[in-house]
């Protein structure tokens, strides 16, 4: 069987997600006005590789498309969206859009269905299919892998297989463990002890100086020798804490 032919609307690996809603009336305005609504539908089809496709945002893309294809003449190559647009919401419309396609719309029907076939599990037109290939009517298709931020529009004919080369996922990069502060806390604390014990102890030089008694003197000589030895202490216990933190796994 001969493969189907696959639109030039691919969405790459971490292409801009940006909402559906005002990209779809960008391309409803651009038809309106006479202008081109390319750049819309691009916009639009990039963000399929973001999340799900819902089958109403879905619906106005395929109508749009269509439309833009019957105003320009070639009303046979917008048949096929047509009736795509109306097999995912059979309300699908916009007044904007006129009577011209409106009777077209109408009178869409799908042509002989084909078969598609991805190279691994995918969204097609928002639904979940592992098993292939799959029977598909003509016409347009959302396919998405969204674990590769990857999706493609893609266009079966009738009656022909659509194999369709789906990339791989893109491996999920592991988290590194935060490490337990614990040892470098501890070192923190301890050093701001040492600091104030060493303060402390630089303190009692001036009480010594005006010490009254040789009582209060030697007490205070004493309190002093006690503050430096715990600032020595502290600072040793808190280096400790600082080098086992940078060395332990």
């Amino acid at each position: 069987m001969g493969l189907g032919m696959i639109l030039a609307f691919v969405a790459a690996a971490h292409a801009e997600c940006s909402a559906l809603d005002p990209t779809l009336e960008s391309a409803t305005a651009a038809l309106v006005d006479g202008a081109d609504p390319a750049p819309s539908f691009a916009a639009a089809e990039a963000s399929l590789a973001c999340a799900p496709a819902d089958k109403a945002h879905l619906a106005r893309l395929w109508l749009l498309h269509g439309a833009a294809l019957q105003l320009s003449g070639d009303a046979g190559a917008a048949e096929g969206w047509f009736a795509a647009a109306a097999t995912l919401d059979e309300k699908v419309w916009d007044e904007r859009l006129g009577p011209v396609v409106r009777q077209a719309l109408d009178a869409a029907r799908h042509g002989a269905p084909g078969m598609l076939q991805p190279t691994r599990p995918v969204l097609i037109d928002g639904e979940k299919q592992e098993h292939f290939p799959i029977p598909a009517d003509s016409g347009p298709h959302a396919l998405q892998a969204l674990d590769a931020s990857w999706a493609r529009v893609v266009l079966v004919e009738p009656s022909e297989t659509l194999r369709v080369e789906v990339p791989a996922a893109i491996p999920k990069s592991k988290a590194k463990k935060a490490r337990p502060a614990g040892w470098a806390v501890a070192g923190a604390v301890a050093l701001a002890g040492a600091v104030g014990c060493g303060v402390g102890a630089v303190l009692q030089t001036d009480t010594m100086a005006a010490a009254p008694t040789v009582s209060s003197l030697e007490d205070a000589w004493a309190t002093q020798q006690a503050l430096g030895g715990g600032a020595i202490a502290l600072g040793a216990l808190g280096a400790t804490g600082i080098v086992l933190q940078i060395a332990l796994p």
